[in-house]
């Protein structure tokens, strides 16, 4: 019998003259049940029996309209404030400046979704295979380095070496006309000079970045210098260009943020706004992988400097050190380090490897997973070697 049915026999025999105790045990209900519904009947008479929603009348988790818009109109703001982000916590912390009241980070998300605002990234598809990743832990640990372009002004091209600390985001930006290790140089020590000195550089296998493909045991002028200040460069796997997923996004702020955002008459006007950009990225942007703080508020340690007056030996020879660069390996099992060619064993088909190429030893090791698969002897051209480190 339907539930609606229950209570109308219930009232009806109700009535009829009979108690409430005996019809509510009859029908097997409660006595709460039964005055619930004669209560109903009393007061509404039609339509009594009928179930109404539970649903409140107004949902305590609704945002309020006013506050939506608010929070939609900040948004508004920030696309058109130049440099700025437009994310929850950049909306969330310029309220809070305004002293307005504002909803928590979820709610913002929540928004800007319902309004369409959001902008989708790319999925990320993985191998299904373990990388032998670097993990920042502090600041200075590791930079990520990438040269972006060419991009192109009125007055003709020009390039940009980025650089951010992968633990904290403080960036380094430095436009350069041209991609040469001299340029390359350049713009590394300035950032050096800036954000300090890491343990590990991270970078891509550009040759400026790595020297010669016909003098490979040479080193160019990037790594030189790494090994002179004791910084242990690694090499990223060919065309994978997301293992230095970090400095890639940033990039891509850099591209939407900066050079698209304005008109820029020369070269010289790119790169003082570009130094602008910059200092305004460390202090004001945040991160929510910084818990909501910028590069600056985050950064943990005060990092050891270039001092202001350094400039690159010339010339400058192979310092002891170590390089470091992973590789994929395929199913021809052929490992690529800088353009020569070495066999790699089965077990290592399909997964990728750390190789370590110490100056000082003369020796390539390859490991997986920690463990060495293979150790090579690697020569360097003897009048290149530097016996001892500096002591900056």
């Amino acid at each position: 019998m339907e539930e609606e049915k229950f209570r109308e026999i219930a009232i009806s025999r109700y009535k009829n003259g009979e108690s409430p105790k005996t019809i509510y045990e009859s029908l097997g209900k409660s006595k709460a049940w039964f005055f619930k519904w004669l209560k109903r009947y009393s007061l509404e008479k039609v339509s009594w029996s009928k179930s109404k929603s539970r649903k409140p009348v107004k949902s305590l988790k609704r945002i309020d309209k006013n506050m939506e818009e608010t929070v939609i109109q900040k948004r508004k703001e920030l696309e058109k404030t130049l440099y700025s982000q437009i994310g929850a916590f950049p909306i969330s912390y310029q309220l809070t400046k305004e002293g307005k009241d504002f909803p928590s980070i979820a709610t913002i998300n929540r928004i800007i979704k319902r309004n369409n605002l959001t902008r989708k990234k790319p999925a990320y598809n993985s191998r299904g295979v373990e990388y032998p990743a670097i993990v920042a832990t502090s600041s200075n640990y590791l930079h990520q380095f990438d040269v972006v372009g060419p991009r192109y002004l009125k007055t003709g091209r020009f390039y940009s070496a980025n650089i951010i600390d992968a633990c904290d985001r403080r960036a380094s930006v430095n436009p350069v006309l041209r991609q040469t290790k001299q340029d390359i140089t350049g713009a590394l020590v300035l950032c050096f000079k800036t954000l300090g000195i890491p343990k590990y550089l991270q970078l891509d296998n550009k040759l400026p970045a790595r020297g010669s493909n016909r003098y490979p045991h040479s080193f160019g002028l990037v790594i030189r210098l790494c090994l002179y200040l004791g910084i242990q460069p690694v090499f990223i796997p060919i065309k994978e260009p997301w293992r230095n997923g970090i400095v890639e996004h940033f990039n891509n702020v850099f591209d939407k943020s900066f050079f698209r955002s304005q008109f820029f008459k020369s070269f010289s006007h790119l790169y003082n706004e570009a130094k602008v950009f910059e200092a305004y990225h460390n202090s004001n942007h945040r991160y929510s992988s910084l818990s909501g703080k910028t590069p600056n508020e985050f950064a943990s340690c005060n990092p050891v400097k270039l001092p202001e007056n350094f400039t690159v030996p010339d010339p400058l020879p192979i310092y002891p050190g170590y390089i470091h660069i992973v590789r994929f390996v395929r199913s021809n099992r052929i490992l690529d380090i800088f353009g020569e060619k070495y066999s790699m064993p089965i077990e290592v088909e399909y997964e990728y490897v750390w190789i370590t190429i110490d100056t000082g030893q003369q020796k390539m090791s390859v490991y997986h997973d920690s463990v060495l698969v293979e150790q090579y002897s690697y020569p360097l051209p003897s009048s290149a070697i530097e016996l001892s480190k500096i002591d900056l």
